[in-house]
């Protein structure tokens, strides 16, 4: 009898955590750049009782298989350090921690000192600061990344990057992902194309999201109703025994 209370018990462990991730990813449906994640049900562990040995399972637990690679809507914005990549890459970039990490989100901007950064005050890799002077709006960026000036100076690519397992990548906050082991290191990826002057939109289907959150706050409902249903039998077993 336990053994149910506990199946479902983590039945509902398994529908928080999918709501969980269905919540963020529609809190992000606006973000730039977002990936929705994507989750799928295990089994957990199968033990033999009896001497016939059924098995009995413990329940269900959701794990986390990583983010979609589906490319989000492309939205021209008319801004010149605006950039949507086209493929499967990322920009590298340094966190003000030191730390190297990934991102998809194009809105970049010129921090006091003429450095290129996200809207979180990151670094972008690859690009020298812009020499005194230059206007950013100037900026031209061609399709490979590389930054020109008005004036035609070149000051560096865009570092574009891919990694071998982008599952692997973990969330690091601010729509950034940190390479991993599980990743493997960032290596270039020519394959990308940067466009100027747009932005890509997340990917979140608003409709398909709103109802996997129903979905799932049925299937917990449903759960937690088994628990309260194992209670009861318990209470009975002990009435009976007693």
């Amino acid at each position: 009898m336990l053994q149910g209370l506990y199946a479902a018990a983590a039945g509902m462990s398994a529908q928080q955590s999918r709501m969980d991730a269905v919540s963020n990813d529609v809190a992000n449906v606006n973000t730039t750049g977002y990936k929705s994640q994507r989750l799928a049900f295990r089994d957990l562990l199968y033990v033999r009782q009896g001497v016939e040995g059924v098995q009995v399972g413990s329940g269900a637990a959701a794990e986390t298989l990583g983010r979609s690679r589906a490319q989000g809507a492309l939205t021209q914005t008319g801004r010149s350090l605006d950039v949507a990549l086209a493929g499967q890459g990322m920009l590298e970039v340094r966190r003000p921690d030191g730390t190297t990490a990934l991102t998809r989100a194009g809105d970049l901007q010129v921090d006091a000192r003429g450095r290129l950064t996200t809207v979180d005050g990151s670094f972008v890799q690859g690009v020298r600061p812009l020499p005194a002077g230059t206007s950013a709006d100037s900026l031209s960026i061609a399709a490979d990344g590389t930054v020109t000036s008005a004036q035609g100076t070149q000051l560096g690519r865009l570092r574009i990057v891919a990694v071998a397992n982008p599952d692997g990548l973990a969330p690091v906050g601010d729509n950034l992902l940190q390479p991993t082991a599980a990743s493997g290191a960032p290596r270039p990826d020519g394959a990308t194309t940067v466009i100027q002057g747009h932005l890509e939109a997340s990917n979140v289907s608003l409709a398909d999201a709103m109802t996997d959150l129903v979905e799932s706050q049925r299937a917990f409902s449903m759960a937690s109703r088994a628990v309260q249903t194992q209670d009861q039998m318990m209470e009975i077993a002990n009435g009976v025994r007693r």
